[in-house]
């Protein structure tokens, strides 16, 4: 079994995506719709309560992603994958609809987190399809 430094270094980008759910997510859960002027200018009324379960979604996913990740529980990093880049994509979807062309850079960024959290799930899933068809095949040959 890997130790914390070695998975580290093995999936430092998933790291850093991850725990910045955490602590926005974290942000959005403690404070609301004042963690983000985008999200405040885009949601209005609703924003506060948005903010709060984007915030949980956005903690919660990057918490599930970090314990799959270093417990090596594709059925945790999975979820954590998905709530993550739903986060992800929510707040560059409010960023840019709230700020316009001041919340581009952020929107940006935001969106490529989104879809590589989108495309890392995909691929765990097609790793573990392929592995449980050889497990079958072996286990009928």
């Amino acid at each position: 079994m890997r130790g914390t430094r070695e998975n580290l270094r093995h999936n430092p980008f998933g790291t850093v995506a991850a725990a910045a759910g955490v602590i926005l997510g974290g942000l959005g859960l403690a404070i609301g719709a004042d963690v983000s002027q985008g999200m405040t200018n885009s949601l209005r009324d609703s924003a506060d309560i948005v903010a709060h379960l984007w915030g949980a979604t956005l903690a919660t996913g990057g918490a599930l992603k970090l314990y799959g990740l270093y417990a090596h529980r594709s059925t945790a990093e999975i979820p954590g994958l998905w709530m993550l880049a739903g986060g992800y994509a929510a707040y560059s979807i409010t960023v840019v609809t709230g700020l316009a062309l001041h919340g581009m850079a952020a929107g940006i960024i935001s969106a490529a987190l989104a879809i590589g959290c989108t495309l890392k799930a995909r691929g765990i899933m097609r790793t573990a399809r392929m592995a449980a068809r050889l497990r079958d095949h072996r286990d009928h040959s």
